[in-house]
Order: structure tokens, then sequence, then C-alpha cells
């Protein structure tokens, strides 16, 4: 049986900090934590571009494949380290990249097994020749999978400038400066390919030569940091730190900052953890960054899964709401200042009495319901309530109507559908729709599809668009004039001129008398007896100021 208490440390987190920050063992703290932070950094970089393109999981088989390249330099030079291994790796991450891609597009093998088919084959070629030749090459299973970061300091070294410095880090501060100046070079290139290929390929970019020189990139790099941090902490650096930076930001720029940090991060805390618990350095540095990773996909304000958690919930509660101001004024019949009782409400929308009276109580808070009596209690829509609860209205009517008349669904299966979609429309969205649809008067089941002003500011102005048949309004003038909204802060020099280019005159009454849907047409009648045929384009850009409702 183990004893649990050997694996208390025997003193504090604080007091380790402090010894491997004091004396002579700062240097080799330093050097050590950068070393991670290098491997962190350039495994990272690459590891953004291969998020965003879904190479995720061939960048995991190149990190295991380039032992078999590893293997093959030494056999054939007889040194484990030189450009012989840097140029056997190289060749090694495109083979499997060309393997995984040949195997794929010539059979109906999918990509993930031809993944799979490729990394274990090759991954075991090479465990075996390593089995077989590892006295020679003086490197064992364990230092492939885990490395050995925290031997780093005890190479060979290189004074540069007058500071001895392992040959290990040299090597990698070079890697992750090559990958830096590629990335600086050609971030253009690298943006179109990784966010559109289609368009790449339009441009000359050939994203296929640009696929391949990133996963040479790739394997230089892994390769660099083979001997130090193994195969585990490769794969987890490629792929930990970059999904992290991923859910925190939409920005590739912020993308590289953000995994370098998280790189970083997990480089300095891992190491500690490592020489405090006296476990794996490499393990423990992988347990940082998937730490990182998991704070990240829990608390990411935009894409974190308690951000989605209250999104949903945000949602979910307008809905209510908004479903309760919709029925308000389906019960009321659409007169204004109607009361409804409450319990009627609720029971129709099969709500229950808690959700119903928090929702009730928000919608006060707005000011767009009112109750009218305590017990039993009855409420009634106000006039901002009223406005919304018509908006809603509108949405759904509208998109019935886009659904039976463009999509071609039966007029019968398209109310569920609008009753979910209403609330997701943005007033923009439903403009375009009720423009694309020539502005309809009814919906698929005869129902009157109510029309919007064009601003909460401006009440009872719409475009002429929006006018029926009986509809009498005044002239007011131009959608693309906001300052002309409101009749009296008309420019009326320039709004009269403009409007009379159009062929009608500012101030002027019309009455619609008839109104081709097919055509989408209004025919307009003046007060002198003038008649006019106003075409859909022309009768989207000018104002008018509702005078009576339809007859």
């Amino acid at each position: 049986m183990h004893n649990h208490q050997s694996f208390i440390p025997p003193f504090s987190f604080r007091e380790h900090v402090w010894e491997q920050w004091s004396g002579a063992a700062a240097h080799d703290t330093f050097l050590t934590i950068l070393m991670g932070f290098l491997v962190a950094a350039a495994c990272g970089w690459i590891g953004c571009y291969l998020i965003l393109q879904g190479m995720a999981l061939i960048g995991d088989a190149i990190s295991h494949t380039v032992l078999l390249g590893i293997v093959v330099a030494f056999l054939l030079t007889g040194q484990v380290n030189g450009w012989a291994t840097f140029v056997g790796a190289a060749v090694t991450g495109l083979l499997t990249t060309v393997l995984i891609e040949g195997l794929h597009s010539s059979s109906r093998i999918k990509e993930d097994a031809a993944i799979g088919i490729v990394f274990t084959s090759l991954f075991a070629l090479g465990v075996v020749l390593l089995s077989l030749f590892a006295g020679r090459a003086h490197i064992d299973t364990q230092h492939v999978l885990y490395g050995s970061l925290d031997f780093v300091t005890n190479g060979p070294t290189v004074a540069i400038l007058g500071v001895d410095l392992p040959v290990e880090v040299c090597q990698m501060a070079a890697v992750c400066a090559i990958v830096l100046a590629l990335i600086i070079v050609f971030y253009k290139e690298l943006l179109v390919v990784s966010f559109d290929p289609q368009l790449a390929a339009s441009l000359g970019l050939r994203p296929r030569l640009v696929r391949y020189g990133m996963l040479a990139g790739l394997s230089l790099t892994v390769v660099a940091a083979f001997n130090s941090v193994g195969a585990v902490l490769v794969v987890a650096m490629l792929i930990a730190p970059a999904a992290t930076a991923y859910l925190l930001t939409r920005r590739l720029a912020m993308m590289f900052l953000l995994s370098a940090t998280a790189g970083g991060l997990s480089s300095l805390i891992g190491f500690h953890v490592a020489i405090w618990l006296n476990v794996s350095m490499a393990g423990a540095v992988v347990s940082i960054a998937c730490g990182l990773f998991t704070l990240a996909f829990l608390f990411a304000p935009h894409q974190g899964l308690i951000a989605a958690v209250l999104r949903r919930l945000r949602l979910r509660t307008r809905m209510r709401q908004e479903n309760i101001l919709r029925q308000m004024l389906k019960l009321s019949g659409g007169r204004p200042g109607a009361s409804v009782e409450a319990g009627q409400i609720a029971e129709t929308l099969q709500i229950s009495a808690f959700l119903f009276r928090g929702a009730v109580w928000a919608l006060k808070h707005r000011a767009w319901v009112e109750a009218v009596s305590e017990s039993p209690l009855a409420l009634r829509l106000t006039a901002r309530g009223e406005v919304q609860a018509e908006r809603l209205d509108r949405a759904h009517r509208l998109w019935e109507t886009f659904l039976v008349e463009q999509v071609g669904l039966p007029s019968d299966h398209v109310h569920p559908t609008a009753e979910d979609v209403e609330h997701l429309l943005t007033e923009q969205l439903v403009e375009r729709v009720d423009d694309m649809l020539g502005h309809p008067v009814i919906d698929p089941h005869g129902a009157p599809i109510p029309r919007s002003s064009i601003a909460d500011r401006a009440p009872g102005i719409f475009t002429l668009s929006k006018l029926r048949v009986g509809d009498r309004a005044r002239v007011v003038g131009l959608a693309d004039m906001p300052a002309a909204i409101p009749v009296g802060r008309i420019d009326l020099p320039q709004g009269a001129a403009a409007v009379e280019a159009l062929g009608l005159t500012l101030g002027e009454v019309i009455d619609v008398t008839q109104r081709d849907a097919a055509s989408a047409t209004w025919t307009v009648t003046f007060a002198d007896g003038r008649m006019r045929c106003v075409a859909h384009d022309l009768a989207d850009l000018v104002l008018v100021q509702l005078l009576e409702p339809a007859g």
C-alpha cells in the first residue's frame, strides 16, 4: 500500500518559488521556463492556423510521425541532432500529409480514418526502429514521449554575448523567430487561405502549397522541441493554447498573442508545480495548459459555456415576455387600451405562475404593460407595449408569408416555425423580407399584417410602400433624408426640390386608390383629380404622414 502522506509537499508553494528564483538556481529556472515558453509560442502560433483550418488532428499526427524521420536520419548520418534530423522530420511531416490526402481522396475512407491509419502506421514504424537502435541513438521510449525539459540546462552550451546558453534553447529560439518572421511576411496569404481557400485559389495563392509550407514549418518546430519536451508536450502546445485563444477572441492577431500568453503561463506555472510535487514536468505543463483551456471553455465572455447558458436563458426570458405581449394583442382583438385577464394569458401560453409573474414584473418595469385591476389581475398594453406587440405580430406574419411564397411550404405548416423565428428577426431583416415580398397586406391565413413606422421617433410616418387602398397621407420627405422625418424640421427648399424631382410635391395630400400586388405598384390620386402609378422603388423612398386609417 502507498503512504499517502509521502505525496504531501514538504514545504509550501510560496517557499518553493522563492527557492527556485533565489541564488544560483534562478539561472537554470529561467532557462527551463524560457525553453517551455519558446516551444509553446512556436507551436501555439502554428496551432492557431491548424485550428482555423480544421487540421488539429493532422498536427497531432505529424507531431508523432516525425519520430520516424528522426530515427531514419540517425540511421543515415549517425547523429541525433543536426540538419539531417530537421530535413528528415520535415520530409516525414510532408509524407504524412500527402499519404493522408491521397488515402482520403482516392478511396471511400474519410479523413479522420485516414489520419488514424497513417498516424499509427508511421508512428509505430518509428517506435519499432527506435526499439531496435535505441542503444546506438542514446534515446528511449520514455524520452520520446515525455522529453527531458527539466534537464535542458545540462546539455551542451554556446557562448552568446559572453553568456553561456544551452544549445537547445538557442535552436528553439531560432525556430521561434523563423516561425514568427514567416507569419509576419505571409500573414495576408495565411489569413485568406485559413478562412476562404476558394477565394485564395481564385487569387492565385495556391492553398495546397501554402498548407504544405505550414506543415513543413510544423515539422521543423516539432523536431526542434522533440529532444527537450517530447511528443506529449508538443501535441498539447499545438492545440491547447491555440484552442484557449480561439475561445477568447475572434481576431487572428489577438489569437496569436493570447496563444503565446497561455503557453507562457503553462510553462511558468507547470515548471513550479512539477518541482513542488516532484512529478513529470511535461505532464505538469500539459495539465496547466489544459486547465487554462477549461477555464476559457467555461468562462470565456462570448464563447464560453456559462456565457452560452446565460444567452439561452436571456433569450428564453425575452421570448416569454414577447409571447405575453403578442398574446395580449391577440386576446384584446387589437383594441387600444383593452384589458385581458392574466389567468387567461398564462393558461393560453401554458406558463407556470412563477415564471408568468416574473415576466409580467419585467414588462411592467419596461412600461410595456400596466395593471388594470389586482384581483383578479387584469393587464393591458401601454402605447409602447402596443408598438412592441405589433412589431412581433408583423415579424410573425411576414415570416409566414415568406415561407409560403418563397420557400413553398404549405400554409398550415408555417405557424410553429414563425413562433420561434419572430423573436430572432432584427428590424432590418423584417423590413428586407417585407420589401422582398412587395409589402403584402395579409398573411397566408388571411389575417392583416401590421405595418410599422419608419422609426419610433416618428409615429405615423411611413414610406409610401406601406400604404394600402383607401389610405390618405401627406408627402413629407424622402427616406434618405433623416432630418426631414418630422414635418416641421424639413429643409423645405432642398426637400421640396428632391420630392418634386420624383414627380410629387412636398405637403401634397394623396389617396391610394389601387394597388397591384403582382407588379408592386401603387396608384395614387391627388386632390385635383390627377392620378399617378408609383413604382416599388419610388414607393420605398417617399415618406408620408398617414392622415386616416385604412377604409
